[in-house]
């Protein structure tokens, strides 16, 4: 168990000395990159989730506030509302068509105007409809709690993909020039030292 403890750690000393500060092939530029690459991660973390809370609490106040700025009222239907199988491109969604009707505010004047109601039902009849804080508008209804938080996700995620695009789009650049500034380096090194290694003699520094 000793022996192969001591193995371990003879193994993991090459990879320690990469990075060692003491390393002759470690250049400026890779400790950039180092840096570079972890202030990246911090400002995503930060960033991201930062970005991702306030797009979520903006969509959810916003939806919360249209849904409290809607009213629910009695309409009378001033026309038949068809049914689902005499539809002719009318919009229409969980069993509802679009129907003229007429409604009154909180001051009694009435109103008229085209909203969702069941289908099927007969000039006349009443349905629940929804209308905005005035009461002069009918309005579509709120969505219910569940697409709220649905929205409000997909809010959250989609601001924090963006400052990750940012954030890592502007991570590679520095790197791509890093690159090019290591092959420079990597080029002048061996400008330098390609003539004492064709000749097998020492380069400079061994003199």
């Amino acid at each position: 168990m000793a022996a192969g403890a001591g193995m371990g750690r003879e193994e993991d000393r090459p990879v320690r000395r990469v990075w060692s500060r003491r390393n002759p092939f470690r250049r400026r530029t890779d400790v950039l990159e180092g840096w570079v690459t972890f202030g990246a991660v911090a400002v995503f973390a930060l960033g991201g989730t930062a970005a991702a809370w306030a797009s979520a609490a903006a969509v959810h106040e916003e939806l919360s506030s249209r849904s409290a700025e809607r009213q629910r009222t009695t309409a009378v239907l001033l026309e038949d509302a068809p049914p689902l199988t005499m539809l002719r491109g009318d919009a229409w969604a969980g069993g509802e068509v679009a129907t003229k009707v007429r409604w009154r505010d909180a001051d009694g004047r009435a109103h008229t105007g085209r909203t969702r109601v069941s289908a099927g039902l007969r000039r006349g009849a009443e349905a629940e409809i929804w209308t905005d804080a005035s009461g002069r508008h009918a309005v579509d209804p709120p969505p219910p709690p569940g697409d709220t938080g649905v929205q409000s996700a997909v809010a959250a995620g989609g601001a924090a993909g963006v400052v990750g695009c940012l954030v890592f789009g502007s991570r590679t650049v520095v790197r791509v020039r890093l690159d090019r500034r290591r092959a420079e380096e990597w080029e002048r090194d061996w400008a330098r030292v390609e003539p004492y290694w064709r000749q097998g003699s020492a380069g400079p520094s061994e003199r």
